[in-house]
């Protein structure tokens, strides 16, 4: 509900009507107030008494009908507040929809502390980034225990069985954790990938040079030629970014004898049909044709 706004003092006409004017306003008044910055809006609504509310999302033109019961005797505010309900245990009140939301939001942190407090991994640790890990591992696991369908819904009324509960829910992404540790990948397969000799025979009037590669693949007919290119490949850098840490400004050679292999151009271009990296060069495009040309 708040954010980064400048500091500055609550309105003092709004204060004033909580601390001078609490018992003459009527149940349900509302009152609004635009502060200095005009960045966010300032509220004063009775209840059972005068609350005070700063909001940069609502406006308090909405309001929600909420069922209320009747307040005992001895609360405060009672007397202004019983006029509401004339002699009826419960009655439909009109409330601004920021104090639903409140109402509705303000122990959020508090389950979440709950759900941490129940099964944490947090332990004494002499490194001071540890504890931090634990926690943000534990608001992970409370979160996703509370998107899950071992959660009841809420509001339904049913309370969680044995096998859905918080502690199963546990157990289960223990268990998904660690056969997920010794489960054997399998190694990339090549198959999807198409090469200088992988042509699509189709007639060559359907073939097209088009920009077809977000990422820059190596260009298929110069690695066929084993050409080689004399420009580093840059890839997609933002400008005035910072370089990786994976940069090297390693010589192309050095001392003991050692060179860099000099790799064949990079491209986002390539055939239509064959989607095969070609560079956007004659020459390049022109072999890919003559191939086409000559299986023809």
């Amino acid at each position: 509900m708040h954010t980064n706004v400048p500091a500055e003092k609550f309105s003092p006409s709004l204060t004033d009507l909580k601390l001078s004017h609490d018992k003459q306003i009527p149940w349900g008044q509302l009152y609004a107030e635009l502060s200095k910055s005009h960045k966010v809006m300032e509220f004063a609504w009775k209840d059972a008494t005068v609350v005070l509310f700063l909001s940069t999302v609502h406006d308090g033109q909405n309001y929600v009908a909420k069922l209320r019961r009747r307040p005992a005797t001895t609360n405060k505010g009672y007397r202004q507040t019983v006029k509401m309900f004339r002699n009826q245990p419960r009655a439909v009140l009109d409330i601004p929809e920021f104090i639903e939301e409140y109402n509705l939001w303000m122990c959020g942190v508090d389950i979440a502390d709950q759900l941490r407090s129940y099964y944490n991994i947090n332990r004494v640790y002499r490194k001071t980034w540890k504890p931090l890990f634990s926690f943000l591992l534990d608001i992970a696991v409370g979160n996703s225990y509370m998107l899950s369908s071992y959660r009841p819904e809420p509001g339904s009324g049913e309370r969680a069985l044995r096998r859905d509960s918080h502690l199963q829910f546990c157990r289960d992404l223990r268990d998904a954790l660690l056969h997920a540790s010794v489960c054997v990948r399998k190694p990339p397969s090549k198959e999807g990938m198409k090469g200088w000799m992988d042509i699509v025979w189709k007639p060559v009037r359907e073939h097209q040079l088009v920009k077809q590669f977000t990422k820059q693949p190596t260009c298929a007919a110069c690695s066929y030629k084993h050409r080689t290119s004399s420009q580093p490949h840059r890839g997609n850098r933002k400008p005035l970014a910072d370089l990786s840490i994976n940069t090297t400004m390693k010589s192309r050679e050095d001392s003991r004898g050692w060179k860099r292999r000099q790799r064949p151009p990079r491209t986002n271009w390539g055939c239509s049909v064959c989607h095969i990296p070609l560079c956007k060069k004659g020459r390049c495009w022109s072999e890919h044709v003559a191939k086409l040309t000559t299986k023809d």
